[in-house]
Order: structure tokens, then sequence, then C-alpha cells
């Protein structure tokens, strides 16, 4: 569920599945939300300037009973979809 300009790319993983741990093909659904200062309302059309403390939560679902986790390794946000000005936001494996 991206919102806003938070991403111009789809949330992928970086993973390849061993094929003989995996029992049932079951699609997961990652979203990356910016939330307010508060954590309480998430926000549609966030803007930011350089330096300003950003609250983004990453998430995976799927119809699986086992818990999961997301664990992200580098994160980079950018004014347009120009390759060449990025600015990182996660870094160094988190």
């Amino acid at each position: 569920c991206r919102t806003g300009s938070v991403s111009s790319g789809a949330i992928q993983p970086t993973w390849v599945p061993i094929s003989s741990t995996i029992a049932h093909w079951r699609p997961l659904r990652f979203a990356l939300d910016v939330y307010d200062s508060t954590w309480s309302s998430r926000l549609h059309h966030p803007t930011y300037s350089l330096g300003e403390m950003i609250n983004i939560e990453a998430s995976v679902s799927s119809n699986h009973p086992l818990p999961m986790k997301v664990f992200v390794d580098e994160c980079v946000v950018s004014p347009s979809a120009s390759p060449w000005l990025r600015y990182k936001v996660i870094a160094d494996n988190g």
C-alpha cells in the first residue's frame, strides 16, 4: 500500500527462497508507509526537508499462519524519478 511519493518502485524481497523449504506458494504483500511524528496518523502526501526525521513503517502480510518480520537494508528517496539525485534514508543494513 504505497502512498504519496514515498517510493517510485515496488518493494521487492531481495532473497531467493530455497525450493526444498517451500511447502506452498503464497503471495507476500509488502508495504512502506510514512507516519507523523507521533506515529498516530499515516501521511498520504509527505514532504520533508533534508535532515528531518521520517517515521517509516515497512511491513509484509500474507495469509500464512506464521508471523513474519521485515528487515530493511537500504532505503533511498528522490524528489523525482531521476536516478542521480537520491538520498539515503536507511543505510548500512538498517
